[in-house]
């Protein structure tokens, strides 16, 4: 009895202090993520639209999100457990620091919002908050991330890019375009001719190195992408040409294979790229031959 008279007066205190009502784990959870086509984050001016099309989800309907990015928001939407919320001083001083540097989320179906909160978290960005639109601010976690939840919500526009450089498969690839600006003589283009792609210069074609090589550029990824601007001189260029016009790309790399790391420009962003994960794609006409 005595026992149960203490638990009776601990779950009265709790309840006070939480606003007399048990806490509502899954408050920020969406039930059906199947339902998104579009997420947008808004965070000291600048907005980043995750809107989904029939090649995959795009950003600010410019470029592809990155694939990583893309299974980490949906996991936080579908499993983000709140912790506590917060009262008091805390509560106010969090809510207001969400105001001035937080991330506002819309989260939607068509033009129907599922959902809506802010993000945020302590100076030391150990504990992340997320706050309900009226204000109301819960310190939350995702099961398994040990990282700070709401860092997610303060990365950068570029950092949302996928960093596959390529959008062409081989089956939509009409044309490939080499040019080595310090070797002209390594230059070389790959043509869709049906039923299959030839090689400029080449008769005897190996059409296991062919599909290889398409296979090498069309997953070739960049290790960052960084904010700069480059004006000097390119050694590589290498363009594709694709039965949809909006995946036609050029990218433009600079430096040589003497550096561990190369910097390249494809549109208007500029990447790194571990020089090792370019090996594969520098190449010259005659690794296409058959020698058998």
């Amino acid at each position: 009895l005595v026992f149960l008279i203490m638990v009776s007066v601990a779950l009265s205190f709790w309840q006070k202090e939480t606003g007399g009502s048990q806490i509502d784990q899954d408050l920020f959870v969406l039930d059906d993520i199947a339902r998104i086509d579009r997420v947008v984050i808004s965070r000291r001016g600048e907005v980043i639209d995750c809107r989904a099309f029939p090649t995959g989800f795009m950003i600010n309907g410019q470029f592809p999100m990155d694939e990583n990015l893309l299974t980490l928001l949906a996991a936080v939407l579908q499993q983000v457990r709140v912790q506590r919320p917060l009262t008091g001083q805390e509560k106010q001083e969090a809510w207001q620091r969400m105001q001035e540097t937080g991330s506002h989320l819309q989260v939607y179906d068509g033009e129907y919002i599922l959902t809506s909160f802010w993000t945020g978290g302590d100076d030391a960005k150990q504990h992340s908050y997320f706050a309900t639109e009226d204000g109301q601010v819960y310190q939350v976690h995702l099961p398994g991330y040990t990282s700070y939840v709401s860092g997610l919500f303060e990365l950068p526009l570029r950092d949302w890019r996928s960093r596959t450089i390529f959008l062409n498969t081989w089956r939509s690839l009409l044309s490939f375009s080499y040019r080595d600006h310090s070797e002209p003589d390594n230059n070389f283009e790959i043509n869709y001719r049906d039923p299959f792609f030839s090689v400029s210069g080449i008769h005897r074609l190996d059409s296991n190195r062919v599909m290889n090589y398409l296979q090498d550029l069309v997953t070739l990824k960049a290790s960052s992408v960084v904010d700069t601007v480059f004006e000097g001189k390119p050694w590589l260029e290498l363009s594709t040409t694709d039965i949809d016009p909006m995946k036609n790309l050029s990218l433009v790399l600079y430096g040589d294979t003497a550096q561990t790391t190369i910097l390249g420009r494809a549109g208007e962003h500029y990447f790194t790229f571990r020089t090792v994960s370019l090996l594969p794609i520098i190449k010259n006409t005659e690794y296409f031959e058959n020698v058998e």
